[in-house]
């Protein structure tokens, strides 16, 4: 990271908002990591030109890339060598199709997609590139739409659309738990203005793989939340504020990052030992011209920094591959196509 960008935090650190209101200070400090790595990455052959990829997933040999850019939702590749192998969840009305973009996850072998248009998590058996009709569907409850979905126990921890933050679900689709706070700024006591500036389709989370713990960071600013998961409650553990998000006053009382807000984090990948996020820095402005992080960063479930890698080239989505020791990655070419890249995780 730049060094003036570093001095800039550390020097003036504190919330703006640009209100009525006056400002006031808050703590904000950049990580100091055990490992800073620069890293050259490698780049596979693909047959299928990317576009507009939302989201990256690893099963066996598998990337999932989920686009709204194809006839299908989701490519499949081949993460050996980039061949492409196969598009499913097709686009359409019918019998096992999908209208808009949905959410993917794994259970076991298991593949979930969260239609979000209908609320519905459909699950399909472990020969889903052959056999596109779910055999099961549930229904979720509780809010008119939701942005994120993970599992969690039986059941599963939703992003809704409105009002509240956090929802378990059981394995039915029915409510039983909820969270309702969000990071508290001085200048700002209105949770539903800090919601719609930071966390309204901005914000990214992970669940730890046995399920005592979840993440949540925000893509305006930088702040990463971790939180502990016990039945039907969620609490927060730690809250880490890297970078000051600043808000701009709109028409009736409405707020949004403005354009000189920091950039912070992304999709989010997380193992049970810890959790990786991309991390970019740069201002809304900039990132507007280039849409890339430079980094990933990594820290532990207590929220100890632990490594930062430096991406030559930049990344758009990434998924951890533990089996390999890898991080794939899409990022784009000189053509401006997006394209696959991976580097090993104990890259010197």
């Amino acid at each position: 990271m730049r060094k003036s960008l570093t001095i800039l935090v550390l020097t003036f650190a504190l919330f703006s908002c640009k209100s009525d209101k006056n400002t006031s200070a808050e703590l904000y400090v950049m990580p100091v990591f055990k490992q800073k790595l620069s890293v050259t990455p490698k780049y596979i052959n693909k047959d299928k030109p990317l576009r507009d990829i939302y989201s990256m997933h690893i099963h066996k040999d598998y990337l999932l890339l989920r686009s709204f850019a194809d006839n299908n939702l989701i490519q499949l590749f081949n993460k050996n060598n980039g061949d492409y192998i196969a598009g499913i969840a097709p686009r359409g009305r019918g019998p096992g199709e999908y209208t808009m973009t949905v959410n993917i996850f794994f259970l076991g072998d298991t593949l979930c997609l969260f239609d979000r248009r209908n609320l519905e998590v459909n699950f399909y058996d472990s020969n889903f590139i052959s056999n596109n009709i779910p055999y099961n569907q549930i229904t979720l409850e509780g809010a008119s739409g939701f942005f994120h979905i993970v599992p969690y126990k039986q059941g599963f921890i939703t992003v809704p659309t409105k009002d509240t933050r956090f929802i378990i679900h059981d394995k039915t689709g029915t409510p039983i738990g909820k969270y309702t706070h969000y990071p508290s700024f001085e200048a700002i006591n209105d949770s539903s203005i800090v919601r719609e500036a930071l966390f309204t389709g901005s914000d990214a989370i992970d669940i730890k793989p046995d399920h005592t713990k979840l993440v949540s960071a925000t893509f305006a600013g930088a702040i990463i939340e971790i939180f502990s998961l016990n039945g039907n409650t969620i609490s927060l553990n730690k809250e880490i504020r890297l970078l000051p998000p600043t808000f701009l006053k709109l028409k009736n009382n409405r707020y949004r990052a403005s354009n000189e807000s920091y950039v912070g984090f992304w999709n989010i990948q997380s193992t049970q030992e810890y959790i990786y996020l991309i991390f970019s820095g740069k201002t809304i402005n900039d990132f507007k011209k280039s849409p890339l992080g430079d980094y990933i960063y990594v820290y532990d479930w207590d929220g100890n920094p632990i490594k930062s890698y430096k991406i030559n080239g930049g990344v758009n989505r990434f998924a951890v591959d533990e089996a390999q020791q890898r991080i794939y990655f899409v990022t784009f070419g000189q053509d401006g196509n997006e394209i696959i890249g991976y580097f090993n995780l104990n890259t010197d």
